[in-house]
């Protein structure tokens, strides 16, 4: 567990890649109930709890079909395990750190100056996890910054029009 931390904490800081977690189908399913189960509580703040479990299962059945599709593209197959423990573990600490930001934005809605720090501390962390996001496709698929960048905001955008999509009443 400490080396799992360990590897998850280098992913934070993009000094670790996806290829140092161990290629374990065991961790993979942990981390996607973990990443599920705490990505419900962000949702339920605007939704039912059915809607969120099924917004939740969509968001892993994109995370996983995006990796495998990409992964395959790039001929690079035998990194799904690891790239999914690592999309998946890095999703769970960014839904854990955002959480307390969303209740306070659903909370205080006429604090304009809470809203202006919460916004920007929101802002700060989005852009975290996309520079996290990134860096993990660029060492998933072998590819340059530049093109993970580009994966990374594709990524992004599919996953809010297949909600928008299944889900037109979700913010």
């Amino acid at each position: 567990m400490n080396s799992f931390v360990k590897v998850l904490l280098g992913n934070l800081v993009l000094n670790k890649g996806p290829q140092d977690f161990p290629c374990s189908v065991v961790l993979m399913r942990l981390c996607l109930l973990a990443y599920f189960v705490t990505g419900l509580p962000g949702l339920i703040i605007n939704t039912s709890f059915e809607q969120a479990v099924l917004a939740m299962a969509m968001d892993l059945i994109v995370l996983l079909l995006f990796v495998y599709l990409c992964l395959q593209a790039f001929s690079k197959s035998e990194r799904f395990i690891q790239s999914v423990i690592s999309l998946a573990s890095i999703g769970i600490v960014f839904q854990l750190i955002v959480l307390p930001l969303l209740y306070n934005f659903d909370a205080n809605p006429e604090a304009a100056e809470a809203m202006l720090s919460l916004s920007i501390l929101l802002l700060v962390f989005v852009s975290w996890n996309l520079a996290v996001y990134a860096h993990v496709f660029r060492e998933s698929f072998g590819i340059r910054l530049p093109a993970a960048m580009v994966l990374t905001v594709s990524y992004i955008v599919i996953t809010m029009l297949v909600r928008k999509f299944f889900f037109p009443e979700m913010n």
